[in-house]
């Protein structure tokens, strides 16, 4: 497939959404990223943006495949929210593993569905299609005449994760949110994302913060900048903020950050990425 991917951030958050005039410039939404390949739509989580993404996605036509990287609250409570499933048109095919001593669909419905929520899968208007993967899987997703292909690895934790590479002709993005990084996950990682375009990476945490909330599962801008470099990665996106970070604190952490590698930066909501 020819033409360019276009990226866009809808949810930069971590654990919970904030509202207010101290989250505006980097965004208060929980995790949620769109890609545009052209013949389809990939969106990595389904965080609090998905509900907002899901209202500008309205009448759209094409496939949509949505990876998620694990159960947590911060990274499926849109789904609850998600217009696009009541549409009849509509072509959803949603990806996510099994765990807790249940399948994919029966940890979705434990959400979306009584007593949690009013509605639940079987009200679903649209072809809602589930599949239940397992980290270290790859598959391809096929749609008119275009084909992309989705690797997978483990993250490390709690409770576990999944981590998303899509290689295209010529392109490649690696979505690791939730991750903590030991030495082994380091090494894995960075031959996991060896010569990505874009590495969209866990920033949740300062250094720090890294120590004194030691396996919490999550990372750091300065983590991520040495990871871009051992997998020679074109950029390095950092997101999944603390829902406690403001922006004026954000703003300095990206300074600091642009001052030791010019190629990675901090994501935004509604920022747009072209690959």
């Amino acid at each position: 497939m020819e033409g360019q991917w276009k990226i866009e951030f809808w949810g930069t958050r971590g654990s919970m959404p904030v509202p207010g005039k101290d989250f505006l410039k980097y965004g208060g939404d929980t995790s949620c990223v769109l890609l545009d390949w052209g013949c389809g739509l990939v969106i990595f989580d389904g965080g609090s943006g998905l509900a907002k993404l899901g209202k500008a996605l309205a009448g759209e036509k094409r496939r949509i495949d949505i990876l998620l990287s694990h159960m947590h609250m911060d990274h499926i409570v849109g789904l609850l929210g998600f217009k696009r499933f009541y549409d009849k048109e509509a072509r959803i095919h949603l990806y996510g593993e099994a765990g807790d001593g249940g399948s994919f669909r029966k940890r979705l419905e434990t959400v979306a569905g009584r007593p949690y929520w009013p509605v639940g899968f079987k009200d679903f208007a649209g072809d809602v299609r589930l599949h239940q993967i397992e980290a270290g899987q790859s598959f391809s997703i096929t749609e008119g005449p275009g084909s992309i292909k989705v690797s997978t690895i483990r993250g490390k934790h709690p409770g576990e994760s999944i981590l998303y590479r899509i290689d295209g002709p010529g392109k490649s993005v690696v979505y690791g949110l939730d991750c903590q990084l030991d030495q082994e996950m380091f090494e894995k990682m960075a031959e996991f994302s060896q010569n990505v375009q874009v590495l969209i990476w866990d920033a949740n945490f300062t250094e720090e913060e890294l120590r004194r909330y030691r396996d919490w599962g999550h990372s750091s801008w300065r983590q991520g900048i040495a990871l871009r470099k051992a997998a020679n990665a074109k950029n390095a996106v950092m997101t999944h903020f603390s829902w406690e970070y403001t922006d004026d604190f954000l703003t300095e952490q990206e300074s600091l950050a642009a001052m030791e590698d010019p190629a990675s930066f901090f994501a935004r909501e509604r920022m747009v990425l072209w690959v």
